[in-house]
């Protein structure tokens, strides 16, 4: 098989063009693509524990951790432990990673408009959908 034809390839040449283009574009809020999508989670629901945010994105929880440890130090988000168990930990918002959330949603928004254009939303829907697709096939095997 050629590399050009090797799915692995294509989705991996892909992946890392979307992620340069959107890594420029959160560049001003100083955030990463996955720190956009930790902050998004807790935009959406805020107190979650890191096992929730790692299901939610799909990484483990070891990721989790360092990216939470690195957006402290940001000032975005909080740590808050129970009194009862010091065990157990939730992700707060802080008030500057909420004020991030118009800026970043609008320059996301962006990001997806260029990434995408020239793809009509039915052919959008259909690539979404054959990604999950791919992805449950290589879970599967």
């Amino acid at each position: 098989m050629e590399l050009y034809e090797c799915i692995n390839f294509i989705l991996n040449s892909t992946q890392n063009a979307v992620h340069i283009h959107f890594k420029e574009k959160l560049h001003p809020f100083d955030v990463t693509p996955i720190q956009y999508s930790l902050l998004k989670c807790l935009w959406d629901t805020d107190m979650q524990t890191p096992t929730q945010l790692a299901q939610t994105l799909q990484i483990d929880t070891s990721t989790v951790t360092g990216l939470i440890e690195r957006m402290e130090r940001k000032k975005l988000v909080t740590r808050m432990y129970s009194q009862e168990d010091r065990r157990s930990v939730l992700v707060c918002l802080t008030k500057e990673g909420s004020a991030l959330q118009p800026g970043i949603e609008q320059a996301i928004q962006e990001a997806n408009l260029e990434v995408t254009r020239g793809i009509k939303p039915a052919e959008l829907a259909k690539f979404k959908r054959q990604c999950t697709l791919i992805k449950e096939n290589a879970r599967r095997n």
